[in-house]
């Protein structure tokens, strides 16, 4: 039996929620204990609630704290260098899907000057220079590549065959 879609989304019944946070709660210790056990690495986790005083700390509070104080001891470039807030991290999914786009339109021109090519098809009224323009570009840069690899096997790099 599968689970159903979840909206995330406050959920407004009190009990509920309750129930739901203490699951979900849980679910996450436990993931960040197996990541502490499977890489070995220190990690701790520090939860505020609204149905308890205080945070709650994991493992404890004198690990939490020796993390918190290695933390602090690095200088500020390090410590934020891989924190994202939600702004930060659509910009950075937006930035993926921009390049997955472009390489994909890339890989359609590419596709579609093969067609064209095949079929005799370059000499037709369509203007295709742009796209030729583009793939010249690529098999500049493809030649490129090869020409600097001939060198460096040239000068005694070994020769990798791939499949």
């Amino acid at each position: 039996m599968g689970r159903r879609k979840v909206t995330h989304q406050l959920i407004t019944d009190n009990t509920t929620r309750r129930v739901t946070f203490q699951k979900r709660k849980a679910g996450l210790l436990k993931k960040i204990n197996e990541l502490t056990i499977l890489c070995g690495l220190p990690a701790c986790a520090i939860i505020y609630n609204e149905y308890k005083d205080g945070p709650e700390l994991w493992p404890n509070v004198n690990e939490v704290r020796s993390l918190l104080d290695r933390l602090s001891k690095l200088p500020v470039e390090k410590q934020i260098k891989y924190m994202m807030d939600q702004k930060d991290l659509m910009e950075k999914m937006i930035q993926d899907a921009e390049k997955k786009l472009e390489k994909e339109k890339m890989h359609t021109r590419a596709m579609n000057l093969g067609i064209m090519a095949s079929t005799n098809d370059l000499t037709t009224e369509s203007d295709c220079s742009e796209e030729l323009v583009k793939a010249a570009k690529v098999v500049d840069k493809k030649l490129k590549l090869i020409q600097e690899r001939i060198k460096a096997v040239e000068a005694g790099a070994p020769i990798i065959m791939r499949d």
